[in-house]
């Protein structure tokens, strides 16, 4: 065998063996709701602008390829006001935090019938966000599942 055939097994062997190790170091990235806030609240309609937090912890970045999430009034039962998605390629760094701001539009007509459905509770009505972040991590895929309960 030629010695530069060699060198090129040498090579693709060592790579393999780097791409193995760094399999067992990837860990699941976490998303975490940083803020949920009304804006452009009108007659017709408000939005609400709902921020979340990715933290990779990787040494490689990651693409974020779609956000999905329901929105409910929370106030001794929870009620359904909105469902929002988000498909675009977002880059997510490595060994850090990505923030992305997701505005949904919400009829005001269903956040009025919601909070006049839960008038009945003592406390303050809150908003619940629940959904998920598919992040492609280059070599696989993964969904990231969120959810957070805040006071309005």
């Amino acid at each position: 065998m030629k010695r530069s055939s060699l060198i090129a097994i040498s090579i693709i062997v060592i790579i393999i063996i780097l791409s193995i190790m760094t399999l067992g170091t990837i860990k699941k990235p976490t998303v975490v709701v940083s803020d949920i806030a009304l804006r452009d609240v009108s007659l017709t309609g408000t939005t609400i602008d709902v921020g979340l937090v990715i933290d990779n912890t990787n040494p490689i970045g990651a693409t974020l390829d779609k956000i999905t999430y329901d929105i409910y009034l929370v106030n001794g039962e929870e009620i359904f006001i909105a469902h929002g998605e988000k498909e675009e390629k977002i880059p997510v760094s490595a060994n850090g935090q990505t923030t992305v701001i997701i505005p949904t539009k919400v009829s005001n007509v269903g956040i009025i019938k919601a909070i006049y459905q839960s008038m009945s509770g003592a406390e303050r009505p809150k908003l619940k966000v629940a959904g998920s972040v598919s992040l492609n991590l280059k070599l696989f895929s993964i969904d990231v599942p969120f959810e957070e309960t805040r006071a309005v």
